[in-house]
């Protein structure tokens, strides 16, 4: 079968649409693979180190790098580690080569700096956060109508075997890839969680432990348990043991997200904790932990766009030498003086 030589992206409107060129032969394995997903419907969101850059959640699509390049305007590539399909719309200010599969076509540029600037003001720019819907389409087709809405779960459940696990999991990613606020988010954004600093009760610690753990919880630990299990040297015992290890001995990384206002997550850890122990093969393994990744990485975008980025009015920029001039913190001294 031919494939197509452009697919469509379409935001909230025709003036945020554009066309995007495939690299089939560049990168055959992820244009392969975003293609077998078609048609996605997710939210999207914009960066906060990488520049001008917008990005939305996807499935897993591949393990690899195949095609590592520079950004410019109009590149379109595929973050493995964080799952995100991701479009450079204007200045870069990261350094890293990125995994291209496609590029914006020329005539559409403009719709696609539009996009971009629509995402940043929406999102990190604003104190209440607005969802902006983002779909990726064939050329030719309608955007897809809205995601059948997904039985709610019951996390409380007992779980079987790791397929059964699985399935559990899978369907409540379905939930959260939908452009409509989960429950577990809108309780954060809203201070109805039960972690405290001192007497106070503020959701603005556990918002900050969210962004940090999860944004090196599933980009970095599970991608990276996930590659590991690819080599040719590692084996299933060793590779449970090496999970283990990372998420759930002395600390258990479930129930910790648990307490910061993720409710279910400690069920679902203990699910996999079980489950890992019903696998018999690296084939298993994968199936399952990339199926628990997935469900980290939803929910570290949803936390990303709720997280209080207004808040960088506080720290405003300053040259080295404006800071040199500055004194530096007081040392405290409870003596009298």
């Amino acid at each position: 079968m031919k494939l197509p030589r452009t697919i469509t992206v379409a935001g909230p409107g025709p003036d945020y649409t554009f066309r995007m060129r495939l690299q089939s032969d560049a990168n055959p394995e992820v244009v392969q693979g975003i293609l077998s997903q078609l048609p996605l419907e997710s939210f999207c969101l914009h960066v906060v180190v990488a520049g001008e850059t917008i990005y939305m959640p996807a499935p897993s699509i591949s393990l690899g790098s195949k095609n590592m390049v520079e950004r410019r305007m109009g590149t379109v590539y595929f973050n493995t580690t964080s799952q995100s399909i991701c479009f450079c719309y204007g200045a870069v200010t990261e350094s890293t080569k990125v995994n291209q599969f496609a590029d914006v076509v020329e005539e559409d540029l403009s719709n696609l700096i539009r996009f971009g600037k629509l995402v940043y003001q929406e999102t990190i720019n604003r104190r209440l956060p607005k969802i902006v819907p983002i779909s990726v389409r064939l050329n030719g087709t309608s955007a897809p109508t809205a995601s059948p809405s997904v039985e709610l779960l019951s996390l409380r459940t007992p779980l079987g075997d790791w397929k059964s696990v699985k399935q559990t999991i899978d369907r409540k990613c379905e939930q959260l890839r939908r452009p409509e606020e989960p429950d577990e988010i809108k309780n954060i954004r809203l201070g109805a969680v039960q972690t405290l600093a001192g007497g106070e009760s503020s959701p603005f610690q556990a918002t900050i432990f969210l962004q940090g753990f999860l944004s090196t919880l599933g980009p970095h630990v599970f991608s990276r348990l996930l590659s590991l299990s690819e080599d040719p040297d590692i084996s299933l015992p060793l590779i449970i043991r090496q999970t283990r290890v990372f998420l759930l001995d002395t600390f258990d990384h479930f129930k910790f997200l648990n307490d910061l206002g993720l409710n279910g997550l400690d069920t679902i850890g203990a699910a996999y904790e079980q489950a890992l122990g019903s696998l018999e093969s690296l084939d298993d393994y994968r199936e399952l932990t990339d199926s628990v990744r997935t469900l980290i990485q939803l929910f570290y975008r949803w936390v990303h766009l709720i997280f209080p980025w207004y808040l960088k009015s506080e720290f405003p920029g300053r040259t080295a030498e404006e800071v040199a001039a500055l004194p530096k913190l007081e040392v405290y001294n409870s003596a009298e003086k």
